[in-house]
């Protein structure tokens, strides 16, 4: 008899999040056009209003221009494509890290309870009995079922961070941040907390120490994050569930039932077809010299993955 399948939360966050990101509707095909933060305004375009101008900093605004390709309509949007080709000067000065956290830092507006629900479909794939690990950074490592998540909802008042982000020509806006008090959305698993969309608080919602594009920790250490959110997040008046209804808005519960059907082809075939473990991203080329087991895209991505890496790596260190 073959051994029962194990889940594995890392690994499901990665492709979770890489099939998110890279096919998310209101950034399909868009190339960053500009970046203005504080008290900065845009040079090509006006978008920004008067709340925006009274918002107090730390606030970023990014302009995003919809190109769609001329031949691979398939091609996922991802940071190191986000670019237009050629470069403007006014971007060339942005690196790798600072793409990622404006890629994510967008598509992570109103996106928790997506997130949320995605991750539900997925497990919906398999009975409430399957088993699935979960690991951090800090060295937790262990074995629960699906039956254990916990859908857990609360409030940020004060939110630190305000985000605008406007993708033309459509001329539509998404706002993070502008309002006074904010609602939020996480998956808990007896005691730690996977976050997949800390990062529209910008780098401050970076897991592994700064590195990680989302937030995988215990709760006790997840709470205190908060405090970078927010100036009063409310863990108190907290509500728990095991299941939320799929959003309303047309044609997103479908986009999301698609995600979790990808990240379920590729988890099958993980056998044969790996990932970095550090974006998710498929044909990860660069293994760990140590283990062998674990692929990345390039260094930059090894190196950021390395706290949790190292935890279970198999080589010896």
């Amino acid at each position: 008899m073959a051994p029962a399948e194990i889940l594995d939360l890392y690994d499901l966050a990665l492709l979770v999040n890489y099939e998110r990101g890279s096919s998310e509707p209101r950034y399909r095909y868009t190339k960053l056009r500009e970046v203005v933060r504080d008290n900065e305004s845009f040079q090509t375009v006006r978008l920004l209003n008067s709340a925006w101008a009274t918002r107090p900093s730390p606030k970023v605004a990014f302009a995003f221009d919809t190109i769609p390709p001329k031949d691979n309509l398939d091609e996922p949007d991802l940071p190191t494509n986000m670019l237009p080709t050629p470069i403007p000067l006014n971007l060339a000065y942005l690196s790798s890290k600072e793409l990622e956290t404006i890629y994510w830092q967008a598509r992570n507006h109103d996106a928790c309870y997506k997130s949320v629900t995605l991750l539900q479909h997925f497990f919906e794939y398999y009975p409430l009995e399957t088993s699935i690990s979960i690991r951090t950074s800090a060295g937790a490592n262990y074995i629960t079922t699906l039956s254990h998540r916990d859908i857990i909802e609360f409030k940020l008042h004060g939110p630190k961070m305000a985000t605008n982000a406007w993708v033309l020509p459509s001329g539509t806006g998404h706002f993070t941040g502008m309002q006074d008090v904010m609602d939020h959305a996480v998956l808990g698993f007896d005691g730690t907390i996977l976050d997949l969309t800390s990062m529209q608080f910008g780098d401050g919602g970076r897991g592994l120490g700064g590195r990680s594009v989302f937030v995988l920790e215990k709760q006790e250490t997840y709470y205190e994050r908060l405090k970078k959110f927010a100036e009063k997040p409310d863990t108190v008046n907290v509500k728990h569930s095991f299941y939320i209804f799929p959003p309303e808005e047309p044609g997103v519960n479908e986009w999301l039932l698609d995600v979790a059907r990808r990240v379920k082809e590729r988890w099958d075939r993980r056998g044969t077809e790996h990932w970095c473990g550090h974006c998710g991203a498929p044909a990860a080329m660069m293994r760990c010299s140590l283990c062998k087991d674990a692929y990345y895209c390039d260094k930059g991505h090894q190196a950021a993955a390395w706290p949790f890496h190292k935890k279970f790596c198999t080589g010896k260190i």
